[in-house]
């Protein structure tokens, strides 16, 4: 499907939900009255944990890179972090435009395509695979999904045994694409972790998705929302489940009606659910974004460049309208 068809599609589906739910939607009025109320302590907290999430996985960028041998700072990886972020969770085609700028950063930091390549997939893999057990511990505390969670999950392993044993995909790879099969090598070869860096890369990933969790959880007793742990983290790995699949980038639209009805299912008020909704959405998405391009327009030499020519032309600016930059014989002429 083309990317106006999807946005089409997508809107044609959001419009359908609203017409269906709009007797049942909080009024804003309601949202923003508890909205006002809430504690900004805990609001804090729930924008330094973000901030720390994102810190996180800049750090797993980090450790991979090192690992192949290029080493970069932590303030440009979390720079490349931000901006990449905003690529993905804003443009049509998001993710591919997402990787096409982090290769390129990388590549200007001095990381060779197959540390790249290598770093890239395997981020994706320690996220997804934590994500996964996030999501399976989610479906295992409740006892209505417990079992088909568990039937499920004995599938996979079952299926991946069978593969790992055949393993037939390889030399299909290697005959019918050898080029990808060159790369694939070559990434491979790029980063060789051992146990410890394994563990480590794995416990920046589940970090990463705990501190985004924390948040929630911040905004939920900044608003004042009362709802067991279980509920919470149910509510979590379905809406992000629901952004990675949705044809809105950011998910937009989706994670907000999932998350809200997960809420208001559990007894939340649906002023309550709306408010700690906006507030999440606005801390770990929006807010995000917008330091997301930001950090694009730092990384971005034309526009950094063009901001150093304004900031002199202000400090000139500034510097002839000060009084200590009159003459001597006008400085002070008027009691």
């Amino acid at each position: 499907m083309s990317t106006g068809w999807r946005w089409v599609a997508a809107l044609a589906i959001g419009g359908g939900a609203y017409l269906v739910l709009r007797d049942e939607l909080p009024q804003p009025a309601e949202i923003w009255a508890t909205i006002t109320n809430v504690n900004p302590a805990w609001l804090a907290v729930a924008v330094v944990a973000e901030a720390v999430s994102m810190a996180t996985f800049a750090r797993l960028f980090r450790r991979l890179l090192g690992l192949g041998g290029t080493r970069i700072s932590l303030g440009r990886a979390l720079a490349v972090t931000y901006a990449r972020n905003a690529f993905s969770n804003s443009l049509p085609a998001g993710p591919v435009l997402s990787i096409a700028y982090t290769t390129r950063e990388f590549g200007r930091l001095g990381a060779g395509r197959p540390l790249i390549a290598a770093t890239l997939v395997l981020a994706a893999f320690y996220s997804g695979v934590t994500f996964g057990v996030l999501s399976l511990v989610a479906l295992l505390g409740s006892p209505a999904t417990r079992i088909p969670t568990l039937i499920a999950a004995l599938a996979v392993v079952a299926l991946a045994a069978m593969v790992m044993r055949t393993r037939p995909f390889v030399g299909v790879v290697r005959r019918r694409m050898p080029r990808l099969s060159a790369q694939l090598d070559a990434a491979r070869a790029a980063i060789r972790p051992s146990s410890r860096d394994r563990g480590i890369l794995a416990g920046l990933a589940l970090l990463n998705w705990l501190l985004d969790v924390a948040c929630l959880v911040a905004v939920c007793v900044a608003v004042g929302i009362d709802i067991g742990p279980h509920t919470m983290l149910l509510g979590y790995v379905a809406a992000k489940g629901a952004q990675a699949l949705a044809l809105i980038p950011g998910g937009l639209g989706v994670v907000e009606i999932g998350m809200a009805a997960t809420f208001f299912a559990a007894g939340a008020s649906g002023g309550a659910a709306g408010a700690v909704v906006a507030l999440y959405r606005l801390i770990s998405y929006w807010a995000i974004l917008i330091a997301g391009w930001l950090a694009w327009a730092f990384l971005h030499d034309e526009v950094r460049a063009a901001a150093k020519v304004v900031g002199r032309f202000l400090m000139r600016a500034g510097a002839s309208m000060s009084p200590f930059a009159l003459p001597p014989t006008e400085r002070g002429a008027h009691p």
